[in-house]
């Protein structure tokens, strides 16, 4: 009878401390990339950096990142 294998817990191996802190690291790189705008020049200025884009959806974007971030690195192996 294997009585230490029955003890420890299980775990979802789908789930781990790595794949959060990616997922993490990916949802903030995707926020900066949609926060980020076209070049405006001179002589032809692009109004898309107020968009609702750039001032609501990417900073939220970020705040999660972040935030599972904090999760991931917290989480116990």
């Amino acid at each position: 009878m294997n009585i230490t294998s029955s003890n420890t817990p299980k775990t979802n191996p789908w789930l781990t401390r790595r794949h959060i802190i990616v997922a993490a690291s990916v949802l903030i790189a995707v926020g900066y990339l949609l926060m980020a705008g076209p070049a405006s020049t001179e002589q032809v200025s692009c109004h898309d950096i107020f968009s609702a884009r750039s001032i609501i959806l990417a900073p939220m974007l970020c705040l999660c990142g972040y935030l599972l971030m904090i999760v991931g690195i917290l989480r116990k192996s």
